[in-house]
């Protein structure tokens, strides 16, 4: 029978020990990183959609009533913790560590996320154009260059 040295089994429970503390930093790192990402992403989308285009979204919602409703508040913010969460995931795949290549990968991970959306809304709602989807389009894109470059800036303080 295999009995292991005191020596062995000490190594073996720093190791880990070690491990434990790597998975809560990765852990604190990511709930903390969603946090500062929604912030942002929640941020922007109240200006825009709250005060910016408040009433835009009021005559349209009085338009297509059938078709559009006040906004869900916990949906929203569901969204905004899921978009934040996919940044921090891809970003620490990736080795995003500041706000500049945050900015910029952001950019283009929503831009592919917000294209898929428009593309699927305007193929399916009568009241979605081009135009619209376009702008939604580049509205997403900002909200990744911010959410990303917040992302990104609070990663260079862990790196």
């Amino acid at each position: 029978m295999f009995t292991m040295s005191r020596r062995v089994s000490r190594r073996l429970a720093q190791k880990n020990l070690y491990l434990h503390h790597i998975k809560l930093y990765l852990m604190k790192k990511q709930i903390l990183g969603t946090l500062i990402g929604f912030l942002a992403l929640f941020g922007f989308g109240a200006i825009y959609y709250g005060i910016l285009t408040a009433d835009a979204a009021a005559e349209m919602m009085a338009q297509y009533e059938g078709c559009i409703h006040t906004p869900n508040m916990g949906l929203i913010v569901l969204g905004n913790i899921l978009a934040a969460f996919l940044l921090v995931y891809v970003f620490d795949k990736m080795g995003v560590n500041d706000a500049k290549s945050g900015a910029y990968q952001g950019a283009m991970i929503m831009a592919i996320v917000f294209g898929l959306s428009q593309a699927f809304a305007t193929a399916q709602y009568t009241f979605y154009d081009g135009s619209f989807a376009m702008t939604e389009w580049v509205i997403g894109i900002i909200h990744g260059i911010l959410g990303g470059a917040a992302i990104g800036a609070y990663n260079s303080k862990l790196a």
